[in-house]
Parts: structure tokens; C-alpha cells; sequence
């Protein structure tokens, strides 16, 4: 109880050394040696480490996407019918099979 006493007189000193000086610790190492509060310290670091994976694959990510954009604004309809071209070349068949569906569902399309 007095330990109780103690703590709740202390919390308005505390609270303004938090908004006076934010970068340094409110709490006093002696009282961090509870059970509970050094699982929330692990818990807090587990999540700082998890978001900081998250944001740098965010931004892996990211600058793929950009990266990929910009290689299709830069792409031309010659391009395409060049790439296009090419695969027909290295594999007949399947540029064939391609056709015939092309061909079907266009059918399909314009008969109604």
C-alpha cells in the first residue's frame, strides 16, 4: 500500500518529465524488473523489428512497381507485335492454340 502511496505521488512528476524530456526513460529501472513490463518491453521490440521489415519490403515493393510502370510507358505497339512475333517464332504451336481461342471467343463476341 505504501509502495501504492508512493507511486501515485510520484505520477505528476513523472508525467511532466515525459512531456518535458521525451527521450528519456519516465520509468526507473528499478521498477522495470517486473514480469509484466519486461514482456511489453519484448512485445513492443517485436513489433518495432516486425514493422520495420514491413516497411522496407513495402518499399522493395514499391520501387518494383515504379520501375515496371515506367518499362511500360516506354513500350511502344512495335514493341508488342515484336514480342509477340517472337514467341509465335520459338513456339508455332502455341501461338497457334493462342490463335484458335483468340479467334473462338472473338466469334463468340460479335455473333450476337
Amino acid at each position: 500500500m505504501a509502495k501504492a502511496s508512493r507511486t501515485s505521488r510520484q505520477a505528476p512528476k513523472r508525467a511532466a518529465k515525459a512531456t518535458d524530456s521525451p527521450n528519456e526513460p519516465v520509468v526507473q529501472p528499478a521498477e522495470t524488473d517486473s514480469p509484466e513490463v519486461r514482456s511489453a518491453a519484448d512485445a513492443v521490440r517485436r513489433a518495432k523489428l516486425e514493422l520495420e521489415k514491413a516497411q522496407n519490403l513495402y518499399a522493395e515493393v514499391r520501387q518494383e512497381a515504379v520501375e515496371r510502370l515506367e518499362k511500360v510507358r516506354q513500350t511502344t505497339v512495335g514493341d508488342v507485335i515484336d514480342g509477340t512475333l517472337e514467341i509465335v517464332r520459338k513456339r508455332p504451336t502455341v501461338g497457334l492454340g493462342v490463335a484458335a481461342l483468340i479467334g473462338f471467343f472473338l466469334g463468340r463476341l460479335f455473333r450476337r
